[in-house]
């Protein structure tokens, strides 16, 4: 029998240089949000969270994209003064039952404030609770600032087919590793 769907709560934490950030559920059809999100992206932080160039977002991506359940398709928004910082996700691998693929993108004017670190950690604990046992990373073997990240969580990393491919643990804890 499968976990019956989480409540994910909202909650405010603040990121390494003091910002408060508020950390909360993407809602099923926010597409405005997901659309004006991506159209603030710089091409090389599109690049590196779809791992090839994305000069703009198709309408079956971004439908995909809205397309969460609050199990296996879970999205967080980090939203600081006023304004959407970055969006991580999880959605379950069909076949690898009990593992998700998770993906964070942190917009370039709030890079480097620890943001991404904060998704990630209210990302494992709601995973953790919606039965996810692992979290698998695929990574651009270029995108430094987000491997020093999973390096520092403990990930386990090794390189496959061109990309750099972590997997975490998830536990009670909600999968954070002591840094």
């Amino acid at each position: 029998m499968s976990p019956a769907t989480p409540t994910i709560p909202t909650v405010t934490a603040l990121a390494r240089d003091g910002t408060e950030v508020r950390l909360r559920p993407l809602r099923r059809g926010e597409r405005d949000l997901v659309a004006r999100f991506f159209e603030g992206l710089s091409a090389e932080s599109r690049r590196r969270r779809f791992l090839q160039p994305m000069p703009r977002l198709p309408a079956a991506m971004l439908r995909h994209l809205v397309d969460v359940d609050g199990r296996r398709h879970v999205a967080l928004v980090a939203e600081a003064g006023g304004e959407v910082a970055g969006i991580a996700r999880f959605v379950g691998l069909p076949d690898e039952p009990g593992a998700a693929e998770v993906a964070v993108t942190v917009t370039d004017r709030f890079q480097g404030r620890g943001i991404g670190r904060l998704l990630l950690d209210a990302l494992g604990r709601v995973a953790a609770r919606a039965g996810v046992g692992a979290f698998v990373y695929l990574v651009d073997p270029g995108n430094r600032p987000v491997l020093r990240v999973l390096r520092a969580m403990g990930v386990q990393l090794a390189y496959c087919d061109g990309l750099v491919r972590g997997r975490q643990p998830l536990g009670a804890a909600g999968g954070r590793v002591a840094a």
